[in-house]
């Protein structure tokens, strides 16, 4: 497919996803069609790209399902950064409130670009639902941490916008928990609203646009400058004040360039920008 400047509107609830019984790729459970391109490009997008944005929204929105009813995610807490010799990283720990404590469970990781990966070793929970690599003793039980070898630790480079998402679940497929960590959030807050953006492939050659905050069940105005060309289109916002799409930011004729998203109700307005194409991924 050549690139095209296409917005694709998401309707929440499209699917769960979740790694199969050994744990080695995501898949979906859709109970709605697909999306369909909006009319910003007569380019035909193929369905699997549509599933793949589809399915990096649910891991973000993690929504109750069948596997996760009581719709538990990873919380991430950042606990500080280093520089060394292979980089600079963020460092967080991770917490599943809930999860059963007499459980072990595995891990597996989703970069953008790449397939899911299983993480090395079991994980387990205290009674704080804190991640550890070993089941707790009495004394770690109740812990918000623990000593850094026992913890699960997650040291990451990434870039501004990059999402890292993680699947918690148990080997038999029956309970799986997503999370969404970003590092570097590239975000406007105003007034109670937000606006978020996050890179949907790499060099964001697709956009996912994330909105919370909004007046409940109405459509609202969204728009976007990408290399100087500007397109606009109604974003339908959920009962929870939420609203999502993404955007295939490329121009024809230019090999990188900005896109601005902006958002305006009568009670909040923000607005955000993010590099794409060629050149325009650098970690931090």
């Amino acid at each position: 497919m050549s690139p095209a400047r296409v917005t694709f509107l998401f309707c929440l609830c499209l699917l769960v996803p979740r790694v199969n019984c050994s744990a080695q790729a995501a898949e979906e459970k859709s109970s709605k069609p697909a999306p369909v391109p909006s009319a910003a490009s007569d380019e035909k997008v193929p369905k699997q790209m549509i599933i793949l944005f589809q399915q990096q929204a649910a891991f973000d929105d993690h929504l109750p399902n069948e596997r996760n009813p009581a719709g538990l995610f990873i919380d991430f807490s950042k606990v500080g950064e280093m520089n060394i010799e292979r980089g600079h990283f963020a460092m967080f720990r991770a917490y599943v409130h809930g999860a059963a404590e007499n459980q072990k469970y595995i891990m597996a990781q989703w970069n953008i670009g790449s397939d899911p990966q299983v993480l090395p070793g079991d994980v387990y929970v205290n009674a704080k639902g804190l991640l550890m690599k070993q089941k707790p003793t009495a004394e770690q039980e109740n812990k918000d941490f623990v000593d850094s070898d026992i913890e699960v630790e997650f040291d990451l480079q990434a870039a501004r916008g990059e999402p890292i998402r993680y699947l918690l679940y148990t080997a038999d497929g029956k309970f799986s928990v997503p999370g969404t960590v970003v590092p570097y959030p590239v975000q406007s807050r105003e007034h109670g609203c937000k606006l978020e953006l996050r890179l949907a492939m790499p060099d964001a050659d697709a956009v996912l646009i994330y909105a919370d905050g909004l007046p409940g069940k109405k459509d609202i105005p969204l728009q976007l400058i990408s290399g100087g060309k500007p397109t606009s289109q109604r974003l339908a916002v959920d009962a929870r004040g939420h609203a999502e799409t993404v955007d295939l930011p490329y121009v024809a004729g230019k090999n990188n360039g900005t896109l601005n998203v902006s958002i305006s109700t009568r009670t909040c307005s923000a607005s955000v920008e993010i590099p794409w194409g060629k050149g325009s991924y650098h970690a931090y």
